[in-house]
Protein backbone atom coordinates (compact mmCIF):
# COMPACT_ATOMS: atom_id res chain seq x y z
CA UNK A 1 0.00 0.00 0.00
CA UNK A 2 1.27 3.89 -0.82
CA UNK A 3 0.20 5.98 2.07
CA UNK A 4 0.32 9.32 1.47
CA UNK A 5 0.85 11.72 5.08
CA UNK A 6 -0.35 15.38 4.84
CA UNK A 7 -0.49 18.36 7.19
CA UNK A 8 0.20 21.80 6.89
CA UNK A 9 4.02 22.85 6.34
CA UNK A 10 5.34 19.19 6.22
CA UNK A 11 7.68 20.40 9.51
CA UNK A 12 6.82 18.12 12.57
CA UNK A 13 3.61 15.92 12.32
CA UNK A 14 3.93 14.07 8.65
CA UNK A 15 7.62 13.32 8.94
CA UNK A 16 7.36 12.06 12.66
CA UNK A 17 4.14 9.99 10.96
CA UNK A 18 6.31 8.87 7.92
CA UNK A 19 9.18 7.49 9.98
CA UNK A 20 6.59 5.83 12.66
CA UNK A 21 4.96 4.22 10.00
CA UNK A 22 8.49 2.94 8.31
CA UNK A 23 9.62 1.93 12.35
CA UNK A 24 6.69 -0.16 13.17
CA UNK A 25 6.29 -2.17 10.40
CA UNK A 26 9.69 -3.47 10.80
CA UNK A 27 12.14 -3.92 7.83
CA UNK A 28 9.91 -6.30 5.39
CA UNK A 29 7.37 -4.21 5.82
CA UNK A 30 5.03 -4.51 2.51
CA UNK A 31 3.46 -0.91 2.95
CA UNK A 32 5.31 2.41 1.33
CA UNK A 33 4.69 6.14 2.91
CA UNK A 34 6.03 9.73 2.09
CA UNK A 35 4.97 13.34 3.06
CA UNK A 36 3.51 16.23 1.84
CA UNK A 37 2.39 19.96 2.83
CA UNK A 38 -1.03 21.59 1.86
CA UNK A 39 0.99 25.00 2.24
CA UNK A 40 2.60 26.45 -1.00
CA UNK A 41 5.80 26.70 0.71
CA UNK A 42 5.74 23.33 2.17
CA UNK A 43 8.81 21.49 1.27
CA UNK A 44 6.85 19.01 -0.47
CA UNK A 45 3.55 20.77 -1.79
CA UNK A 46 0.66 18.63 -2.26
CA UNK A 47 -0.31 18.11 -6.08
CA UNK A 48 -3.39 16.08 -8.20
CA UNK A 49 -0.13 13.34 -8.52
CA UNK A 50 0.19 12.33 -5.10
CA UNK A 51 -3.44 12.14 -3.88
CA UNK A 52 -4.36 10.38 -6.89
CA UNK A 53 -1.01 7.91 -6.33
CA UNK A 54 -1.58 7.38 -3.13
CA UNK A 55 -4.07 4.06 -1.88
CA UNK A 56 -4.57 5.92 1.45
CA UNK A 57 -4.42 9.39 2.30
CA UNK A 58 -3.62 10.11 6.58
CA UNK A 59 -4.34 13.92 7.24
CA UNK A 60 -3.98 15.27 10.62
CA UNK A 61 -6.69 17.04 11.12
CA UNK A 62 -9.99 17.28 9.99
CA UNK A 63 -9.71 20.67 7.90
CA UNK A 64 -6.96 18.75 5.69
CA UNK A 65 -9.90 16.14 4.52
CA UNK A 66 -12.05 19.11 3.59
CA UNK A 67 -9.52 20.11 1.62
CA UNK A 68 -9.34 17.45 -0.33
CA UNK A 69 -12.74 17.02 -0.67
CA UNK A 70 -13.03 20.39 -1.66
CA UNK A 71 -10.66 19.96 -5.01
CA UNK A 72 -10.29 15.78 -5.60
CA UNK A 73 -13.86 14.91 -4.42
CA UNK A 74 -13.46 11.65 -6.47
CA UNK A 75 -10.50 10.57 -3.77
CA UNK A 76 -12.00 11.94 -0.58
CA UNK A 77 -13.06 7.92 -0.08
CA UNK A 78 -9.22 7.74 0.83
CA UNK A 79 -8.70 9.33 3.31
CA UNK A 80 -8.30 8.95 6.65
CA UNK A 81 -7.88 11.45 9.77
CA UNK A 82 -5.61 10.98 12.24
CA UNK A 83 -6.78 13.70 14.43
CA UNK A 84 -2.75 15.38 15.63
CA UNK A 85 -3.70 19.02 16.73
CA UNK A 86 -0.65 21.40 14.99
CA UNK A 87 0.82 22.63 18.29
CA UNK A 88 3.57 19.96 18.21
CA UNK A 89 7.47 21.21 17.84
CA UNK A 90 9.87 19.34 15.64
CA UNK A 91 11.41 17.62 18.75
CA UNK A 92 8.45 17.12 20.65
CA UNK A 93 8.65 13.63 22.44
CA UNK A 94 4.69 14.32 23.13
CA UNK A 95 4.02 14.42 19.47
CA UNK A 96 5.51 10.81 19.03
CA UNK A 97 3.32 9.18 21.87
CA UNK A 98 0.08 11.29 20.19
CA UNK A 99 0.94 9.59 17.11
CA UNK A 100 1.91 5.72 18.03
CA UNK A 101 -1.30 4.70 18.60
CA UNK A 102 -2.87 6.28 15.69
CA UNK A 103 0.02 4.78 13.16
CA UNK A 104 -0.60 1.79 14.68
CA UNK A 105 -3.94 1.89 13.77
CA UNK A 106 -2.90 2.95 10.51
CA UNK A 107 -0.75 0.09 9.57
CA UNK A 108 -3.50 -2.33 10.51
CA UNK A 109 -6.05 -0.85 7.80
CA UNK A 110 -3.47 -1.31 5.39
CA UNK A 111 -2.56 -4.99 6.10
CA UNK A 112 -6.41 -5.33 6.37
CA UNK A 113 -6.29 -3.58 2.78
CA UNK A 114 -4.03 -5.54 1.47
CA UNK A 115 -5.33 -8.52 2.21
CA UNK A 116 -8.79 -7.81 0.24
CA UNK A 117 -7.42 -6.59 -2.24
CA UNK A 118 -4.69 -9.35 -3.49
CA UNK A 119 -7.76 -11.59 -4.28
CA UNK A 120 -8.91 -9.74 -7.72
CA UNK A 121 -12.39 -9.64 -7.15
CA UNK A 122 -13.51 -10.55 -10.88
CA UNK A 123 -12.11 -14.13 -10.53
CA UNK A 124 -15.83 -14.60 -8.25
CA UNK A 125 -18.99 -15.59 -9.86
CA UNK A 126 -20.31 -12.56 -9.31
CA UNK A 127 -22.84 -13.23 -12.44
CA UNK A 128 -24.18 -16.52 -10.88
CA UNK A 129 -24.52 -14.45 -7.88
CA UNK A 130 -26.56 -12.16 -9.24
CA UNK A 131 -28.77 -14.55 -10.82
CA UNK A 132 -29.51 -16.45 -7.29
CA UNK A 133 -29.96 -13.04 -5.84
CA UNK A 134 -33.00 -12.76 -8.19
CA UNK A 135 -34.55 -15.59 -8.39
CA UNK A 136 -34.99 -16.01 -4.73
CA UNK A 137 -35.82 -12.59 -3.82
CA UNK A 138 -38.61 -12.82 -6.63
CA UNK A 139 -39.99 -16.28 -4.53
CA UNK A 140 -39.66 -14.23 -1.36
CA UNK A 141 -41.78 -11.27 -1.96
CA UNK A 142 -44.36 -13.72 -3.56
CA UNK A 143 -44.90 -15.72 -0.57
CA UNK A 144 -43.89 -13.07 2.04
CA UNK A 145 -47.09 -10.68 0.43
CA UNK A 146 -49.13 -12.04 3.65
CA UNK A 147 -46.63 -10.98 5.95
CA UNK A 148 -46.44 -7.24 4.22
CA UNK A 149 -50.16 -7.07 4.84
CA UNK A 150 -50.53 -8.35 8.23
CA UNK A 151 -46.94 -6.29 9.34
CA UNK A 152 -48.46 -2.85 8.38
CA UNK A 153 -51.88 -3.05 10.22
CA UNK A 154 -50.19 -4.07 13.30
CA UNK A 155 -47.68 -0.52 12.51
CA UNK A 156 -50.48 1.14 12.08
CA UNK A 157 -52.57 -0.07 15.12
CA UNK A 158 -49.78 0.73 17.28
CA UNK A 159 -48.92 4.57 16.55
CA UNK A 160 -50.81 5.18 13.47
CA UNK A 161 -47.56 6.87 12.10
CA UNK A 162 -46.29 5.52 8.51
CA UNK A 163 -45.54 1.72 7.54
CA UNK A 164 -42.25 2.21 5.82
CA UNK A 165 -39.18 4.25 6.50
CA UNK A 166 -36.81 5.10 4.14
CA UNK A 167 -33.07 5.90 4.68
CA UNK A 168 -29.80 6.23 2.92
CA UNK A 169 -27.14 3.96 2.56
CA UNK A 170 -23.83 3.36 0.94
CA UNK A 171 -23.94 0.54 -1.25
CA UNK A 172 -20.70 -0.69 -3.00
CA UNK A 173 -18.07 1.64 -4.45
CA UNK A 174 -19.24 4.14 -2.00
CA UNK A 175 -22.66 4.44 -4.17
CA UNK A 176 -25.86 5.85 -1.84
CA UNK A 177 -29.09 3.99 -2.20
CA UNK A 178 -32.46 4.24 -0.51
CA UNK A 179 -33.17 1.56 1.23
CA UNK A 180 -36.73 1.12 2.48
CA UNK A 181 -37.72 -1.19 5.96
CA UNK A 182 -40.77 -1.70 8.33
CA UNK A 183 -40.78 1.50 10.69
CA UNK A 184 -39.26 -0.27 14.27
CA UNK A 185 -39.12 3.23 15.56
CA UNK A 186 -41.00 6.02 17.10
CA UNK A 187 -41.71 8.69 13.87
CA UNK A 188 -39.04 10.91 13.41
CA UNK A 189 -36.32 8.87 15.74
CA UNK A 190 -33.38 10.33 13.94
CA UNK A 191 -34.39 13.77 14.08
CA UNK A 192 -35.31 13.87 17.76
CA UNK A 193 -32.67 11.23 18.71
CA UNK A 194 -30.00 11.39 16.41
CA UNK A 195 -28.79 8.63 13.91
CA UNK A 196 -27.23 6.21 16.37
CA UNK A 197 -27.09 2.54 16.90
CA UNK A 198 -30.09 0.55 18.58
CA UNK A 199 -29.00 -0.20 22.35
CA UNK A 200 -30.53 -2.28 24.65
CA UNK A 201 -33.99 -1.14 26.15
CA UNK A 202 -33.99 1.62 24.01
CA UNK A 203 -36.86 3.90 24.01
CA UNK A 204 -36.99 4.83 20.39
CA UNK A 205 -37.85 1.16 19.57
CA UNK A 206 -42.22 0.83 19.62
CA UNK A 207 -43.72 -2.40 21.06
CA UNK A 208 -44.22 -3.86 17.31
CA UNK A 209 -40.78 -2.74 16.28
CA UNK A 210 -39.21 -4.94 18.71
CA UNK A 211 -40.90 -8.10 17.62
CA UNK A 212 -39.85 -6.86 13.97
CA UNK A 213 -36.08 -5.88 15.05
CA UNK A 214 -36.42 -9.86 17.01
CA UNK A 215 -37.19 -11.57 13.91
CA UNK A 216 -35.94 -9.48 10.82
CA UNK A 217 -38.90 -8.93 9.67
CA UNK A 218 -38.61 -5.32 9.29
CA UNK A 219 -35.94 -5.70 6.40
CA UNK A 220 -38.50 -7.09 4.29
CA UNK A 221 -38.92 -4.73 2.57
CA UNK A 222 -35.12 -4.52 0.99
CA UNK A 223 -35.84 -7.72 -1.02
CA UNK A 224 -36.34 -4.47 -3.18
CA UNK A 225 -33.43 -3.57 -2.69
CA UNK A 226 -31.92 -7.16 -3.98
CA UNK A 227 -34.16 -7.06 -6.62
CA UNK A 228 -32.79 -3.34 -8.45
CA UNK A 229 -28.95 -4.58 -7.25
CA UNK A 230 -27.92 -1.90 -4.81
CA UNK A 231 -28.10 -5.07 -2.41
CA UNK A 232 -27.66 -9.04 -2.22
CA UNK A 233 -28.57 -11.52 0.18
CA UNK A 234 -25.21 -12.10 1.90
CA UNK A 235 -22.52 -9.51 2.32
CA UNK A 236 -21.55 -7.07 4.76
CA UNK A 237 -24.47 -4.26 6.28
CA UNK A 238 -25.15 -1.73 4.07
CA UNK A 239 -24.05 1.46 6.50
CA UNK A 240 -25.78 4.36 6.72
CA UNK A 241 -23.21 7.98 5.61
CA UNK A 242 -23.96 9.50 8.83
CA UNK A 243 -23.49 7.05 11.08
CA UNK A 244 -21.39 7.46 14.62
CA UNK A 245 -19.89 5.26 16.95
CA UNK A 246 -19.40 6.36 20.53
CA UNK A 247 -15.42 4.64 21.37
CA UNK A 248 -15.07 3.60 24.92
CA UNK A 249 -13.38 6.99 25.82
CA UNK A 250 -16.51 8.39 25.09
CA UNK A 251 -15.55 9.91 21.59
CA UNK A 252 -17.69 10.25 18.93
CA UNK A 253 -16.48 9.14 15.92
CA UNK A 254 -17.46 8.66 12.54
CA UNK A 255 -17.78 5.28 11.13
CA UNK A 256 -15.79 6.32 8.08
CA UNK A 257 -12.92 6.64 10.12
CA UNK A 258 -12.83 3.38 11.40
CA UNK A 259 -10.27 0.83 9.74
CA UNK A 260 -11.85 -1.31 7.60
CA UNK A 261 -14.64 0.75 6.31
CA UNK A 262 -13.60 1.38 2.75
CA UNK A 263 -12.29 -2.11 2.22
CA UNK A 264 -15.90 -3.72 3.04
CA UNK A 265 -17.44 -1.34 0.13
CA UNK A 266 -15.72 -3.29 -2.48
CA UNK A 267 -18.49 -6.03 -2.91
CA UNK A 268 -22.49 -5.52 -2.46
CA UNK A 269 -24.00 -5.10 0.90
CA UNK A 270 -25.96 -7.66 2.09
CA UNK A 271 -29.43 -8.42 4.21
CA UNK A 272 -27.25 -10.80 6.16
CA UNK A 273 -24.13 -12.41 6.30
CA UNK A 274 -21.08 -12.86 8.51
CA UNK A 275 -21.34 -10.36 10.64
CA UNK A 276 -24.63 -9.78 11.19
CA UNK A 277 -24.60 -13.78 12.60
CA UNK A 278 -22.02 -14.08 14.17
CA UNK A 279 -20.75 -10.49 16.04
CA UNK A 280 -22.05 -9.68 18.91
CA UNK A 281 -24.23 -6.54 18.52
CA UNK A 282 -22.08 -4.41 21.19
CA UNK A 283 -18.69 -4.94 19.99
CA UNK A 284 -16.55 -2.57 18.25
CA UNK A 285 -17.35 -1.58 14.77
CA UNK A 286 -13.65 -1.92 13.93
CA UNK A 287 -14.21 -5.74 15.14
CA UNK A 288 -17.52 -6.13 13.13
CA UNK A 289 -15.46 -4.83 10.13
CA UNK A 290 -13.14 -7.45 10.33
CA UNK A 291 -15.77 -10.28 10.54
CA UNK A 292 -16.73 -8.32 6.79
CA UNK A 293 -12.84 -8.58 5.57
CA UNK A 294 -13.12 -12.10 6.54
CA UNK A 295 -16.07 -12.55 4.12
CA UNK A 296 -14.52 -10.85 1.34
CA UNK A 297 -12.11 -12.83 1.30
CA UNK A 298 -13.93 -16.67 1.82
CA UNK A 299 -16.77 -15.52 0.26
CA UNK A 300 -18.79 -18.63 -1.98
CA UNK A 301 -21.55 -19.64 -3.15
CA UNK A 302 -21.48 -22.67 -0.02
CA UNK A 303 -20.73 -19.99 2.52
CA UNK A 304 -23.68 -18.03 1.04
CA UNK A 305 -26.21 -20.72 1.42
CA UNK A 306 -24.97 -21.59 4.60
CA UNK A 307 -25.25 -18.21 6.08
CA UNK A 308 -28.80 -17.91 4.71
CA UNK A 309 -30.06 -20.98 6.48
CA UNK A 310 -28.65 -19.90 9.56
CA UNK A 311 -30.14 -16.59 9.40
CA UNK A 312 -34.03 -18.34 8.45
CA UNK A 313 -33.55 -20.78 11.81
CA UNK A 314 -32.40 -16.77 13.62
CA UNK A 315 -35.51 -15.09 12.51
CA UNK A 316 -37.66 -18.56 13.56
CA UNK A 317 -36.35 -18.08 16.49
CA UNK A 318 -36.30 -14.87 16.96
CA UNK A 319 -33.20 -13.92 18.15
CA UNK A 320 -32.16 -11.37 16.22
CA UNK A 321 -31.86 -8.61 18.43
CA UNK A 322 -30.06 -11.41 21.31
CA UNK A 323 -26.54 -9.78 22.88
CA UNK A 324 -24.45 -12.69 22.40
CA UNK A 325 -24.57 -15.44 20.24
CA UNK A 326 -27.95 -15.53 17.96
CA UNK A 327 -27.54 -19.10 17.28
Amino acid sequence: MNVLFVCTENIARSPMAEALFHELQGPEGRHRAHTVGTATHAPRPLTTREVACADLVAVMEDRHRELIRHYWPHQARKVVVLGVSDDFAPNDRHLRQTLEPRIRALLERCDDRQAVTSRPLAARPRRAKRVFDLLLSGVALVHSAPIWALVALLIKLDDGGCVFYVQERVGKDGRRFKSLKFRSMVPDADRRFGPLQARDADARITPVGRWLRATAMDELPQLWSIVRGDMSFVGPRALRPEEIEVNGGGEVVPIERIPGYEERHRVTPGLTGLAQIYADRDIPRRQKFRYDLIYIRKQSFGLDLRLILLSVWITLHGTWERRGSKL
